[in-house]
């Protein structure tokens, strides 16, 4: 009852102090009358009430989750900007406070992309791909949302299904079991049993992506505006822009079952590589019924080494794959992350086949640029600057060795003076500090290039990763260079013997330079190697060149 009657006196009774003015005098009365009713206010109320209200039975809380997933973001982008502008450069201890700090705001950045899920799990895989130009502390966090995206609920999925086939996931399949296998960015994998009995993988979007898309976009694109507004040096938003067409297709399913059967069709030619077969019965824009194939990811070494499997003969296959969409098809996966790519061992031959999952994002490689790209890949393996410069302006590339930069993620030109009878560890830092320094105008390439190009230079960064990881025991850019030069003998038609014969001589030479170029460097680690050994060369001598050359997918990433 006392509540009741405080609720009362807030809305209808109170006391106020008027004041008048008599001539030059101010006088204080207090009136007993009765307060209007606020009707404002309760009016606000209830009109906020209504729209909530109207939100969760209409849209399903859709713009009341993309208001706090907006708060969210906007929380994280404001704690990291602080930090960052706090952090004086003039501090004795600036660089470890300031990889503490990359990791700290990672961490934040993970948890806010995880929370939010969708897009901005999506969008966080993304720049944890760049790996060449974030600092190590970003990606390697960033990179675990390839495997902790939250799954949803049994009945989101339900819900799909009702709102897509009329029908429950039970009712379709002769068994559906609803504990996810794979929990990805955009969707979930389900195994099920079709009623003729094969095993099939469901890959089931979650329910309100679609709607929350548009919302989750602008304050995506709004939050990289405020930071670049904040931090000149950071230039991603453009990317965000120019790939917006591409993520609406990969939210349909329809087209990713039809991208499917064009790489598979592309891929014939290998016996190796497998792309899961499309139950189009059973497959609408949010739900995609594909064929079941047991394997492991091609970054799980362990299970690797039990299936006794070559990490050589693996690496080799997914090079020459990517190799022949990139240079030859023009139909390219857009992204390869380990956990769209898996292994497994081929019965008959005992070797390693590959698996290509996930074929929702790729992107056409006109063959106007692809002729160049072969001849650009080759010259610059060949450390042919005359060609490198021709092959780059039939693609529009104004500076060709920015470009090489970040088409190998690695420093092309090594640039030096005369040959020193002795090296001290300021000459060997020097020489590393020169290799570092050519990231710095990536940026500005990759504005240069055709569009299509950029989810090339992703997918050549990701496979570049898995590479590392396996402990780069092969040469990827010499391996994809003799590909490239087969490209171009293919894209000529192979028709004329003349020409068979004149590009075997282009091979011949080919194998030459990489022979002789090989045996360039181990000459200069050998002398040295000898520097040292004779105590004209600090003990980091012994591997500057293995760091700086040898290793051309191992090169240290700028943080």
């Amino acid at each position: 009852m006392r509540q009741i009657l405080r609720l009362q006196q807030l809305l209808h009774l109170g006391s106020r102090f008027r004041v008048r003015r008599f001539g030059s005098q101010n006088q204080v009365t207090q009136s007993t009358g009765r307060r209007k009713f606020p009707i404002g206010r309760v009016g606000l109320i209830l009109a906020g009430v209504g729209a909530i209200g109207y939100d969760g039975i209409v849209n399903e809380f859709t713009y009341c989750g993309a208001s706090v997933r907006f708060v969210r973001s906007l929380k994280t982008a404001g704690l990291i900007a602080a930090d960052y502008l706090l952090l004086s450069e003039n501090d004795a201890e600036y660089d470890p406070k300031l990889k503490a700090l990359h990791q700290k705001s990672a961490e934040r950045l993970l948890e806010t992309c995880l929370l939010n899920g969708g897009l901005y799990i999506k969008v966080g895989q993304g720049f944890a791909a760049i790996n060449h130009i974030l600092p190590v502390e970003y990606t390697s966090t960033l990179s675990k949302l390839q495997d902790k995206c939250l799954p949803t609920t049994k009945a989101d999925v339900r819900k799909v299904f009702h709102k897509d086939f009329g029908q429950l996931p039970e009712q379709i399949y002769k068994d559906f079991n609803y504990e996810p296998v794979a929990a990805a960015s955009l969707a979930q994998v389900f195994q099920a049993k079709l009623p003729s009995g094969e095993q099939v993988a469901v890959k089931v979007q979650y329910s309100d992506l679609q709607k929350r898309f548009i919302s989750d976009l602008g304050t995506i694109m709004f939050l990289q505006d405020i930071v670049e507004f904040f931090f000149k040096d950071y230039n991603f938003g453009w990317i965000m822009r120019d790939v917006r067409k591409n993520l609406v297709q990969e939210m349909n399913f329809v087209q990713e079952g039809h991208n499917a059967e064009r790489c598979a069709n592309d891929m014939k030619k290998f016996k190796y590589v497998h792309v899961p077969k499309v139950y189009w019965p059973y497959t609408k824009t949010r739900v995609l019924t594909l064929e079941w194939m047991d394997g492991c990811k091609i970054s799980d070494l362990e299970a690797i080494a039990e299936q006794k499997l070559s990490v050589k003969d693996i690496d080799v296959k997914l090079f020459n794959t990517f190799a022949e969409q990139i240079f030859y098809t023009g139909f390219v996966h857009a992204d390869p992350h380990p956990g769209n790519i898996f292994v497994r061992r081929n019965e008959s031959s005992g070797r390693a086949d590959i698996i290509l999952l996930d074929h929702g994002l790729y992107e056409e490689l006109p063959a106007e640029v692809r002729g160049p790209l072969c001849e650009f890949w080759e010259a610059t393996v060949l450390r042919n600057e005359t060609k490198m410069q021709a092959a780059a302006e039939k693609i529009g590339i104004v500076d060709h060795m920015r470009f090489a930069e970040v088409l190998f993620q690695q420093p092309i030109r090594v640039r030096g003076g005369r040959i020193r009878s002795k090296l001290s560890e300021e000459d060997i830092l020097h020489m590393q500090e020169l290799a570092r320094k050519n990231f710095e105008s990536i940026m500005g390439t990759l504005k240069e290039m055709p569009r299509s190009m950029l989810f090339v230079v992703r997918n050549l960064n990701t496979v570049r990763a898995i590479s590392h990881q396996h402990g780069d025991v092969v040469n990827r850019p010499h391996v994809m260079a003799r590909y490239a030069q087969r490209c171009l003998y293919m894209q000529h038609g192979r028709t004329s013997p003349l020409q068979y014969f004149r590009w075997m001589c282009r091979r011949v030479y080919f194998e030459y330079c990489l022979w002789a170029t090989s045996l360039r460097l181990r000459l200069i680690n050998m002398y040295f190697n000898a520097l040292y050994l004779v105590g004209r060369a600090p003990a980091s001598a012994r591997t500057v060149m293995r760091h700086m050359l040898n290793q051309p997918d191992g090169i240290p990433i700028p943080s």
